[in-house]
């Protein structure tokens, strides 16, 4: 929503304590982001700088204000928030150098291709993302090296739990990054399938299949299913998957993208900013803390 003149000057001096002038570095860049405090140019919805200002928290929080506390989520995070402020090319550019550098980064950037195709705000860094696409494309993650009986053997998991979740995490990523409807159809009928082995198998163990039953490897495959399912099924989980983060059997941030998809999808707004591209509002200030408290999120 655009603001008068007069009332985008107010908020470019005063919103968010705002500093002028932030230049990042790429040696001092996460010191750097520990003290930056975003300001509104005349280029950014009021929309816009909210929600940046809101990633830009969120990350100080997640880090706990420790520089050694980044990591690939945080850079990811960090990249999307300037991208939303619409902050200079050369520091957005170096938010892109600091994500694509941290090691797992090509996992992101393969499976968020569509999204940074289409959605508008990313075309900025659209001619450096094809870039590291191509060479992602070039050298897969390392997946065919990849021994499941050896996995299981060396952390005493249990081999066809295992090899269940393996194939439910295949068939997540099967069809998904493809726009063609009947593509898109076959997928949904794979999430179908998902979900029912996945409901059959918390029957079974009844708990989250976290990292003392699948491992770190596939800690969050069953909040995947759950994320790409529907607000009932969200709804069953949520608690289920808060007991999950608090044993530390699956990290907090799936946790936080999960109550952001289903707020969205049921009411219409999120909480912590983690759904670009779905044209979710983001939630006032007493309505997400009301959320965070709800669920234990700092």
């Amino acid at each position: 929503m655009k603001n008068g003149i007069f009332i985008l000057f107010t908020i470019y001096f005063l919103s968010c304590n705002a500093q002028n002038g932030t230049t990042f570095e790429y040696n001092n860049f996460e010191d750097q982001i520990l003290s930056y405090e975003p300001t509104q140019n005349i280029k950014t919805s009021k929309k816009d700088f909210d929600h940046g200002c809101m990633i830009i928290k969120e990350t100080k929080s997640a880090t706990k204000n420790k520089t050694e506390n980044f990591n690939l989520t945080d850079y990811f995070n960090i990249l999307s928030a300037f991208l939303s402020l619409k902050e200079s090319k050369e520091n957005i550019k170096i938010a892109f150098e600091k994500f694509k550098n941290t090691e797992g980064s090509c996992e992101y950037v393969l499976a968020f291709e569509e999204s940074i195709k289409t959605i508008p705000k990313y075309r900025v860094i659209l001619a450096d993302y094809l870039d590291e696409l191509k060479k992602c494309k070039l050298n897969p993650i390392e997946e065919k090296k990849f021994r499941i009986e050896e996995y299981c053997k060396s952390n005493n998991l249990n081999l066809d739990l295992v090899k269940k979740i393996d194939q439910v995490k295949i068939d997540d990523q099967k069809y998904r990054k493809d726009s063609f409807n009947k593509l898109k159809k076959d997928q949904q009928k794979l999430d179908k399938k998902n979900q029912k082995i996945v409901n059959s198998l918390y029957n079974k163990h009844k708990t989250y299949l976290g990292k003392s039953l699948v491992g770190k490897k596939f800690e969050s495959v069953m909040w995947a299913v759950i994320q790409h399912s529907n607000t009932e099924m969200m709804a069953k989980y949520l608690l289920i998957i808060q007991k999950a983060v608090k044993e530390k059997e699956l990290d907090v941030v799936p946790f936080k993208m999960l109550i952001d998809r289903f707020y969205g999808l049921k009411y219409g707004y999120q909480v912590f900013g983690s759904q670009s591209g779905f044209g979710f509002e983001l939630a006032n200030d007493k309505k997400r803390k009301e959320i965070k408290l709800k669920y234990g999120i700092e």
